[in-house]
């Protein structure tokens, strides 16, 4: 059986094939990008003009696809609870993620798409179990500003990297070996 990771843009999502072809590299999968609606509606909360990612999150986990992972990837703000803003959030261990690109936008062209990249790859390795990494290089390393987000990588570090291949070995997701990216 082929795994597959489906990414969900949500607006006018910039870099998607770049996105899709660094999580099929970071992630030894095919990846899908899913043309789904996505009523954000319900997530919204007009008093902070920001939209909830746990919610967003709910709302992912009742989406019928057959997907190892499914990550959401919007143009709108987002918050956690306790939080101003939150450039992604993932159920860890689990299905869903969620990555907002509102607050990562750079005029620079080759600075967005990096910002972009590490943040879709950063929530992807909470769904299989990473947590924040102390390698301020590592992509695990945790951003509180779009300058902790500069300054790492885009790929782990060896640390992550031995537990993510285990982790995916777990679900049956072979070592990298020239998958294809499907669209």
């Amino acid at each position: 059986m082929v795994k597959t990771i489906g990414l969900l843009p949500v607006g006018e999502v910039p870099f998607l094939v770049e996105v899709a072809d660094s999580v099929r590299r970071n992630f030894c999968t095919e990846v899908e990008i899913l043309r789904l609606p996505l009523d954000l509606s319900s997530s919204y909360d007009p008093g902070r003009g920001q939209f909830h990612a746990g919610s967003i999150l709910r709302l992912l986990s009742t989406y019928p696809v057959s997907v190892l992972r499914l990550v959401a990837i919007l143009t709108v703000d987002l918050y956690e609870h306790g939080l101003n803003f939150v450039f992604g959030e993932a159920v860890s261990g689990g299905r869903e993620a969620v990555v907002s690109t509102y607050r990562l936008y750079h005029p620079d062209p080759h600075t967005f798409r990096a910002r972009v990249l590490k943040e879709v790859n950063h929530e992807l390795g909470h769904t299989f179990g990473l947590k924040h990494c102390p390698d301020p290089s590592c992509v695990m390393s945790f951003s509180n500003s779009v300058l902790d987000v500069d300054r790492k990588g885009e790929t782990f570090c060896p640390v992550c990297r031995r537990a993510l291949d285990v982790a995916l070995a777990s679900e049956g997701v072979s070592p990298c070996t020239g998958t294809t990216l499907r669209r």
